[in-house]
């Protein structure tokens, strides 16, 4: 085994979930979430957060996928780190003004907000806080118009995901990308968690049912070499382009891993 490590090398640049009705999650992720649409290609919408040139989520439209509605998937949820509690009262005051259902929140040394979107999606928003507030009530009054789109300081800090076989993914994260399972530090960069489950959904080809697609990262020239050689040195399937500007990996559940060069 190299001595190879990606972990916080890679920056986490995409979320790309695969839709049914493109329309109606544009709506959840633009106007409950606050992610501002940067642009639409053919099926494809591409939204990121406000003054800021990123493309944190894409949701592509494939009306003929599978949908598998109240079957564990390979996206148990993902996470959005928020910087502030007055921004993430902006969030929370949104779903409550739209009456939108939210499954589970809870106040502590951190504030935690979970909503489900139009698609069974799983969405986790999380901040920090120093006693500002004690009560959900108290964190709606706070909320106000004043953050209609997410600051640029937001992020995905994890992605959790639902496995057949803990032990097949944990050697891809360890041993090939060396991602992070490690969510107990909040301000730590993007990690992984994963569940073990024995849905037949979880094995079903991205490209055939709705839910994650691919995660994207952005890395530097080096690490991306240093990748190529460590999956030559493995023997694994991966793809890397002539210009060695991207390379692709599948991991054990069948999602699609971009490393794009910086």
């Amino acid at each position: 085994m190299s001595g190879f490590k990606l972990g916080k090398a890679a920056e986490l640049a995409t979320v790309a979930i695969r839709v049914k009705d493109r329309d109606k999650m544009i709506a959840f992720y633009r106007d409950l979430v606050g992610f501002e649409l940067k642009g639409e290609e053919n099926a494809l919408a591409i939204m990121g957060t406000a003054k800021a040139k990123n493309e944190q989520l894409w949701l592509e439209e494939s009306p003929r996928a599978d949908d598998h509605f109240g079957q564990v998937k390979k996206m148990q949820s993902f996470t959005l780190s928020i910087p502030t509690v007055s921004e993430l009262a902006a969030i929370y005051n949104r779903f409550k003004v739209a009456d939108y259902p939210i499954e589970n929140e809870a106040i502590a040394e951190t504030i935690t907000i979970h909503v489900i979107d139009p698609e069974e999606n799983h969405v986790k928003f999380i901040a920090l806080q120093a006693n500002e507030v004690t009560t959900m009530e108290e964190l709606a009054a706070m909320g106000n118009d004043e953050n209609r789109y997410l600051s640029p300081e937001v992020h995905v800090r994890n992605v959790h995901l639902n496995v057949n076989d803990l032990s097949d993914e944990a050697a891809f994260l360890e041993g090939i990308v060396a991602i992070s399972q490690d969510e107990s530090q909040i301000n730590e960069q993007f990690h992984v968690s994963l569940n073990e489950s024995p849905s037949e959904a979880i094995a079903i080809d991205s490209h055939k049912i709705i839910g994650l697609e691919f995660l994207k990262f952005f890395v530097s020239e080096e690490k991306l070499l240093e990748l190529e050689k460590l999956l030559n040195e493995q023997k694994k399937d991966f793809f890397i382009d002539k210009k060695k500007s991207i390379l692709t990996i599948y991991d054990a559940i069948g999602v699609e891993w971009w490393f794009v060069r910086r």
